[in-house]
């Protein structure tokens, strides 16, 4: 055991067995302190440490086991989250384009409809080409073409013909299809009509291709 002195602070080893409980009067040999010595306590006891480290870890435990898991759930988390991104893309893609899909595939316009997702032409990309107009009697014949200006395929929309007099007021109003339901990337679809027309009346037509429903 060490033995230290109280008036000097000289550290002497010595037998424990030397030093009875009770104390054993000894003298420092360097500064000749003389004092009672007594043996060095015991340590804590270690066991009481030991199975109080042991509580503490095994509280622990429970935590960082979840906090491992709750790691290997992240890590693989990502993968439905990137499916479910892609899916969401993919689906929103579908609805954005279902005009042109249907264009291409018909059969998918009543499911479409099913759901709520009304298909209609693109008319943005839809312009009335090639219009004339010859009489017969009173009767105007207007033939002309619809032209698809995009890169797709698109539903033919139907046309709006309105002839209107040199005061503005309409004369003849009626709506028509075209020759095709659906119109090829840079491709036309002709349109023909008869209407009667008062004789030496000034006329100016329009054709309006409109966004109507399709129906299959």
């Amino acid at each position: 055991m060490l033995l230290p002195c109280p008036h000097c602070s000289t550290i002497f080893r010595v037998d424990a067995d030397l030093i009875p409980q009770d104390g054993q009067t000894v003298r420092c040999s360097i500064c000749h302190h003389i004092w009672v010595a007594s043996p060095v306590p015991p340590p804590a006891d270690q066991s009481v440490a030991l199975s109080d480290a042991g509580a503490v870890a095994a509280s622990l435990l429970p935590a960082v086991t979840q906090l491992s898991a709750a790691r290997d759930r992240l890590k693989n988390l990502w993968k439905p989250c990137l499916v479910a991104v892609l899916a969401a893309g993919l689906a929103g893609g579908v609805i954005m384009n279902r005009g042109t899909i249907t264009a291409y595939l018909p059969v998918l316009i009543n499911g479409f409809d099913a759901i709520g997702l009304t298909i209609r032409p693109a008319v943005a990309q839809l312009q009335v080409a090639g219009l004339q107009a010859s009489y017969v009697g009173d009767t105007m014949r207007l033939s002309g073409g619809l032209r698809n200006r995009g890169m797709w395929r698109t539903h033919a929309a139907d046309l709006q013909v309105t002839v209107r007099g040199a005061d503005g007021t309409i004369m003849q109003e009626t709506v028509i299809r075209p020759d095709h339901d659906m119109i090829d990337a840079q491709a036309e679809s002709g349109f023909f009509v008869q209407l009667v027309v008062e004789a030496g009346r000034e006329a100016h037509v329009t054709v309006t291709p409109l966004a109507n429903r399709v129906a299959r």
